[in-house]
């Protein structure tokens, strides 16, 4: 009788230790993307999206990414270098009219985080939200920056109960980012 009181404790603190265990590290490459006007570090398995797979997924948008890194399975990065003007001076504004289009656009949207930092000696603007899309809610981590002239917005996206192993390496991936302008 002893051993079977005993037994279940032992087996809830097996099933607690298993249940906090932190997620597998996620192995980050350093990556040149855009023609080499970008270094930036992904996740070690992504592949680039085949152009039929992203006419598919971006049919009826209005613009579709440059590139998307994927694993085709959980989570994702867009770069899309826009025709729009920018330079350092202008990240600010950018972030604020991006803020105020995004919180109109998804009003259901819990907001993380939005601002502007430095990383790599440039100013990177941001937004971390979890967004509804297609019927479900998305983590998603946009952040832009200027290169050459123009605008680069990055957008790394995976499941919401994806959210707690991928928000980490969204959040290195653009830390790493850096212009080879």
């Amino acid at each position: 009788m002893k051993k079977v009181l005993l037994a279940a404790p032992v087996f809830c603190l097996m099933l607690l230790l298993m249940a906090a265990r932190p997620f597998a590290e996620v192995e980050l490459i350093k990556k040149r993307v855009l023609s080499e006007r970008v270094e930036i570090l992904i996740p070690k398995g992504f592949e680039v999206m085949s152009e039929q797979q992203m006419d598919f997924n971006y049919a009826k948008a209005q613009s579709r990414p440059s590139v998307i890194y994927t694993n085709n399975k959980e989570a994702s990065i867009a770069f899309s270098y826009t025709d729009n003007t920018a330079d350092q001076d202008m990240i600010d504004m950018y972030s604020d009219n991006f803020y105020k289009t995004y919180t109109k656009q998804f009003k259901e949207a819990k907001w993380f985080n939005h601002g502007v930092k430095e990383v790599n000696g440039r100013k990177i603007g941001y937004m971390e939200l979890m967004k509804p899309e297609l019927g479900h809610e998305v983590y998603t981590l946009i952040f832009f920056t200027d290169v050459e002239g123009k605008l680069l917005m990055c957008t790394f996206t995976c499941a919401d109960r994806q959210k707690p192993e991928w928000e980490n390496v969204a959040k290195q991936i653009m830390s790493s980012f850096k212009a080879n302008s």
